[in-house]
């Protein structure tokens, strides 16, 4: 298999199996069910397979010329592979533990749908050398978690749901104004290209607005608490698995292998994140219910990562 399959197959089967998905339902619950476990351990299986190569000289990759700087690729480095193991194993995980657990609520098939495209937009970002693509599948994720977390139908419920949309989508419109700051600089968003790139602080401003409010860091954290309404399942991929560690990786993946930041901003951050850690932990201690004490330390852990790749 060359790389521009197996690539593909592991960002897009998810993305489009999901749509499938649906048909299944009249088969039977127990065919659409194996169906999505499916789908997102095709994903698990092929990432694997991509690992010696990613740790080689020679990652798999491929890459499509398009005008204006929209070229579109997948790169399966280290970093990459390795966030593509731990998200869709976890993911394929959950699903599986979901058998049983949902099995008695309404919206089943929209369930299903929503996870296994949320793992696939998680596929699509963590392969991505395009930074519009890589917003693209952020959204995709973003709309997914919308449904996931009001999947009761509640009135309080979808609020809390709203409320987590709006959150990551709007810092998701500033991050992508400073993608598009970087591309009035240079001309691409082709991440490669980019590598070794120095981008002016407003773009490194607004693209951290993203990152924080999806990874739910101070001040943009308190939509991860109100999510624990969601099913439990679901409260595990967001709290504990996939969703928060989205901001995780793209800050990795922009600043530490794309662009060069000024020194201004390692010490910001690190300012940042550890206030984040400390508040969010004082929060903690002082919470009863359990799945908010959880959101509150997956705030805590989050910002000691963000530290930790701040800081050097």
């Amino acid at each position: 298999m060359n790389a521009k399959l197996i690539l593909s197959l592991i960002v897009f089967t998810p993305i489009a199996g999901a749509f499938i998905l649906p048909l299944f339902t009249p088969i039977s619950r127990k065919t659409r069910n194996i169906a999505a476990l499916i789908l997102v351990s095709i994903s698990v299986i092929l990432s694997f397979i991509a690992l010696p190569r990613s740790i080689s000289d020679a990652p798999l990759q491929f890459n499509f010329e398009f005008p204006l700087g929209f070229n579109f690729g997948f790169l399966g480095d280290g970093l990459a592979v390795f966030m593509a193991i731990v998200s869709a194993f976890i993911g394929a995980i959950i699903i599986f533990y979901s058998f049983g657990y949902i099995s008695h609520y309404k919206n089943q098939t929209e369930y299903y749908l929503m996870m296994v495209l949320f793992i696939g937009s998680m596929m699509g970002i963590v392969y991505s050398t395009n930074l519009i693509f890589l917003f693209v599948f952020w959204e995709i994720s973003g709309i997914c978690s919308w449904r996931l977390i009001g999947f009761y139908r509640e009135k309080e419920y979808v609020i809390k749901a709203d409320k987590a949309f709006l959150v990551t989508v709007s810092g998701a419109l500033f991050m992508l104004a400073g993608f598009i700051l970087i591309y009035f600089q240079t001309g691409t968003f082709d991440m490669i290209k980019l590598r070794g790139t120095k981008i002016p602080d407003v773009a490194v401003l607004l693209i951290l607005f993203g990152i924080f409010s999806k990874s739910a860091t101070l001040p943009m954290h308190t939509w991860l608490p109100d999510a624990g309404v969601a099913p439990s399942p679901v409260t595990s991929l967001l709290h504990a698995a996939v969703l928060v560690k989205i901001g995780v990786y793209v800050f990795a993946r922009l600043f530490l292998v794309t662009f060069d930041i000024s020194f201004f901003w390692h010490t910001v951050i690190p300012v940042i994140a550890g206030v984040s850690a400390l508040v969010a932990a004082g929060a903690a201690l002082i919470e009863t219910d359990l799945k908010r004490l959880i959101a509150y330390s997956t705030v805590s852990q989050i910002a000691f990562i963000f530290l930790g790749l701040s800081a050097g």
